[in-house]
């Protein structure tokens, strides 16, 4: 019998040289990420030490809103494209593929502007439930950012389907540092607000919006036979999404691209609620020193929320693109494993860095360590089980996500409405715990009957 250590050595080689071209990919990804954590780490310490805690939760309530913004204008919108546009390529429909770009580049950009004037109009009335003078003008100016990234969205669904990540790398890390940039310049001239933090930020989302758009095909985004503002009579057409005849990963397992825009539309919606509700809650029921506590805290989680999304959006086109059930569960297979000991990594340095609270944003901040190691720990569990939820969609699963995202949704909501007046912003990172367990349990045990049901 072999040695155990040589055995697993040698599996691991297997499994790393076997997914190779994926792994590339992830690394591709997180490039452009780890340079906007570092940047976006280094601007929370200098903002943190700058505004101090109190403006601090502010700028973390102007974000929050910046991102219902962005998430309300895709609406699931960007993964449909991802994955139609992905099965198109993979059977070298071009033509199929680009009219699904066009397609979600109309939806995406209508909503975001739809999006923005609600929110725009709606600004005072959030200012006032937040209890924050001043934080109307704030709100509108951060609205900016979601439209600039509903007009780079379509760029980015065109290099994942094309798998070209290089280009998008590149556009990303020159957009990071421009905003930096704009920090840096804040911090030297010590010119300390909150409106500073924000144009310093939306000037280099902007210049990399432009740059994004001049980099994908005419094509990708209108056509000269295509009126770009959809007819009274071609709005149900628009809300359907194109037609695409694909072959389903197995028969009845694969809904139309209008259908799976319609599901994972309702799934979003929840998400979105999900992710937000815990900084919503906190300026509701907290003070804003606690909010800045829990956003120095979220910080330290950065890192691997660029681990996570960059292993989702490798994987994304690839799950998209395959053709049967066992090409599916061989997949699955193969990421769960790699995402397993990306996993552990993760569980230790949730453990280690938020240690450094106190070292990098100051002594104000010490109770961010704790909170910093629940928040991280979170990341870690949601690394470990993303393969799950991704290759779920192959069979058939965005029709269930959506009343499972809803339980996830009343649970965190149940959490923070009990705990937070009782143990403070540790309830907000419990919640998302919970969130995250309950998930995995439910879908897992669906995809789990669903496997059966296709193997012989």
């Amino acid at each position: 019998m072999r040695p155990f250590v040589p055995e697993a050595i040698e599996g691991l080689r297997s499994l790393f040289l076997g997914s190779k071209r994926g792994i590339r990919d992830v690394i591709l990804l997180m490039i452009p990420q780890v340079i906007a954590v570092l940047a976006g780490l280094l601007t929370s310490i200098l903002a943190a030490r700058g505004l101090g805690p109190d403006d601090f939760g502010a700028y973390a309530l102007v974000m929050s809103v910046a991102g219902i913004a962005t998430v309300l204008s895709d609406l699931g919108i960007g993964q449909t494209a991802v994955r139609y546009a992905s099965r198109a390529v993979s059977l070298r429909d071009f033509g199929g593929q680009l009219t699904i770009l066009r397609w979600a580049f109309r939806l995406r950009l209508i909503l975001s502007l739809l999006v923005t004037i609600s929110l725009f109009i709606a600004a005072p009335f959030l200012a006032r439930a937040f209890r924050i003078e001043g934080l109307a003008p704030l709100l509108r100016l951060g609205l900016l950012g979601g439209v600039f990234n509903a007009l780079a969205s379509v760029p980015n669904i065109y290099f994942q389907s094309m798998k070209q990540f290089e280009r998008n790398t590149i556009v990303t890390v020159g957009q990071t540092l421009i905003s930096f940039a704009g920090i840096c310049i804040v911090a030297w001239f010590a010119i300390w607000s909150i409106q500073a933090v924000l144009v310093a930020t939306l000037a280099g989302v902007g210049l990399g919006t432009i740059a994004f758009l001049l980099m994908v095909p005419r094509a990708a985004l209108a056509t000269g036979t295509e009126g770009f503002l959809p007819s009274g009579r071609r709005i149900r057409n628009l809300l359907r999404g194109p037609v695409q005849e694909i072959a389903p990963t197995e028969p009845g397992v694969e809904a139309a691209p209008g259908m799976f825009a319609g599901f994972n539309l309702v799934s979003m919606v929840f998400v979105m609620m999900v992710t937000r509700a815990d900084v919503w809650m906190m300026g509701l029921l907290l003070t804003k020193h606690d909010l800045g506590i829990y956003n120095a805290a979220s910080r330290f989680a950065m890192p691997l929320t660029i681990v996570l999304n960059a292993i989702n959006a490798a994987l994304w086109p690839r799950a998209s693109a395959t053709k049967s059930s066992r090409e599916t569960l061989a997949m699955l297979g193969q990421t769960f494993r790699l995402s397993f000991i990306v996993a552990v990594f993760a569980v230790v340095y949730s453990v280690v860095a938020p240690l450094l609270a106190p070292v990098l944003f100051g002594q104000a901040y010490a109770a961010s360590t704790t909170l910093g190691q629940v928040l991280s720990i979170r990341y870690a569990l949601a690394i470990l089980i993303c393969p799950i939820g991704v290759i779920g969609y192959s069979f058939g699963m965005v029709r269930v996500y959506w009343w499972i995202n809803l339980v996830q949704l009343i649970a965190v909501l149940v959490i923070n409405l009990v705990f937070l007046p009782r143990i403070g912003p540790m309830a907000s990172a419990l919640a998302l715990i919970a969130n995250e367990i309950i998930g995995v349990s439910i879908a897992g045990s669906l995809i789990m009957k669903r496997i059966h049901t296709f193997q012989p």
